[in-house]
C-alpha cells in the first residue's frame, strides 16, 4: 500500500479527518512546522507547498518506499481509493484520483492545459470507472513513482503555492510519462485548507506561480496576457480590489525569478 505524504497547514483543522480516512496500516508522513500526527517531517514556516511536498516525498523515499501519494490535508480518502492508486502507479508512474466535493459530485477530474495561451482549466466531466490520460493532475491527490520524482528534480520550489503540480506533470509528459486519472479512485476535497483561497497572500501566489508556468512553456505576450486577465478576474471575484496590488507584485516576482 502506498504511503501518504500530507503537507499540512499549521494547526490544520482538517488533518484529523484526513488521517482518520486512511487505512490503519497506511504510513502517513505529515509535513508541517509542528508535529500534528503521523510521522512528522519538519519544515520552515516560509516553505511553500512544493518545498513541503519534496520534503515529505524525500522522507518516504529515504524509508525505502518506491512510490507515494501526495495528499492535501483537507481531503478524505474514500474506501478502495488508496488500493486503486497503489495498483495504478505501479504501471503508469504518475496517477491521480478524481476529486469530489465534500457533499458529493465531481470537483475536478484532471486539468486541461493550453500551451498556446497558458490557461489551465479543471476537467469536471465524471469519467465513471474509466482511467484516462490527462494533460495534468492536481497535487491534492497525486500518486508518483519516487524514481520519476527524483529524475525530474522534484517539484520546482520556485512555486510556493499553485501550479507546481501542473509544472511537474508537464515535465513528466515531456520525459515520456503521461499523467493518468484513475476514475474509480475518489477522494473528497474541501479546498483551501493548505492555503486560504480568498486571502491577499493567495492573490500574490497566484500571480507569481501562473507567471512561472507561462515562462516554462515559452512566455510571450499571449501567455502573459492570459495570466494577467485570468488572475485579475480571479482576484476581483475571490479577494476583491485589495488583492490586486499583491497579484501584480506576484506577476513581477514570477518574471524576475531566476
Amino acid at each position: 500500500m502506498l504511503p501518504v505524504v500530507i503537507p499540512a497547514a499549521p494547526g490544520s483543522p482538517h488533518l484529523a479527518t484526513c488521517l482518520a480516512s486512511l487505512p490503519d496500516d497506511c504510513v502517513a508522513y505529515v509535513v508541517s512546522e509542528e508535529a500534528q500526527g503521523g510521522a512528522h517531517v519538519p519544515v520552515a514556516s516560509a516553505d511553500g507547498f512544493a518545498a513541503r511536498a519534496n520534503a515529505g516525498l524525500g522522507a518516504a523515499q529515504a524509508d525505502g518506499h518506491d512510490a507515494a501519494l501526495l495528499l492535501n490535508d483537507d481531503t478524505a480518502v474514500t474506501p478502495g481509493a488508496l488500493d486503486a492508486l497503489t495498483h495504478a502507479v505501479a504501471s503508469h508512474r504518475l496517477v491521480g484520483a478524481v476529486l469530489e466535493e465534500w457533499a458529493g459530485g465531481v470537483q475536478q477530474a484532471g486539468l486541461c492545459v493550453s500551451r498556446r495561451t497558458g490557461r489551465v482549466v479543471a476537467r469536471t466531466a465524471d469519467p465513471g470507472g474509466a482511467s484516462v490520460d490527462v494533460p495534468a493532475l492536481s497535487g491534492a491527490a497525486l500518486a508518483v513513482d519516487l524514481a520519476l520524482w527524483s529524475a525530474l528534480g522534484g517539484f520546482d520550489e520556485r512555486f510556493a503555492f499553485y501550479f507546481e503540480d501542473v509544472d511537474f506533470c508537464l515535465r513528466a509528459g515531456a520525459a515520456g510519462v503521461q499523467p493518468r486519472l484513475v476514475g474509480h479512485a475518489r477522494i473528497r476535497h474541501r479546498g483551501g485548507g493548505t492555503q486560504r483561497r480568498r486571502s491577499v497572500a493567495a492573490a500574490g501566489h497566484l500571480g507569481r506561480s501562473h507567471t512561472l508556468l507561462a515562462r516554462s512553456i515559452g512566455g510571450g505576450a499571449l501567455r502573459y496576457g492570459t495570466v494577467v486577465a485570468a488572475g485579475t478576474a480571479w482576484t476581483l471575484r475571490s479577494v476583491g480590489p485589495r488583492g490586486l496590488p499583491a497579484f501584480g507584485r506576484g506577476v513581477l516576482s514570477g518574471l524576475r525569478a531566476p
